[in-house]
């Protein structure tokens, strides 16, 4: 890597140093209920925004369902931005990378979930049908005894 193809510190995931103080002047805006300016903010940061989450994430339809949460938590918690912690480009991506590793978080827990509760069931099912195989024995036992004695009598 070239040292004209870094960026400086300041600049926020892959902005140019001017376009992320822009977008730290949107936030601010948007805190002041601009709607104008989310939308601009919108259409600056979805693209990376969807990115990020679609590399941790990986399925196309919870990334997108993912992104636009991230973007309304944006919307809703724009107050909440302070320029002198970071740039607004690294504070909602740091949003969106937290969502992505909650979702994949999320579905690996549902999925042990499931497969915990299959071997369960699958082992519930396997000591009915072990009951149920003893009943018919001693049914049948039974039948063999009264026959048994009806025959010898």
């Amino acid at each position: 890597m070239d040292a004209h193809d870094m960026r400086p510190a300041g600049a926020g995931p892959g902005l140019p140093e001017g376009r992320d103080r822009d977008l730290d002047g949107l936030l601010s805006r948007v805190a002041r209920g601009d709607d104008s300016a989310f939308a601009s903010l919108y259409d600056q940061l979805s693209g990376p925004v969807y990115g990020l989450i679609r590399r941790v994430v990986r399925d196309p339809a919870q990334s997108e369902e993912v992104a636009q949460e991230v973007l309304l938590e944006v919307w809703r918690a724009a107050t909440r931005f302070d320029p002198a912690k970071g740039s607004a480009a690294t504070w909602v991506m740091t949003i969106a990378h937290r969502r992505a590793v909650d979702q994949v978080r999320s579905a690996t827990a549902a999925a042990e979930r499931e497969k915990r509760t299959s071997v369960l069931l699958t082992a519930t099912d396997e000591v009915a049908e072990a009951v149920e195989a003893a009943l018919e024995r001693e049914r049948v036992r039974r039948c063999l005894a009264w026959h048994d004695q009806d025959t010898h009598t």
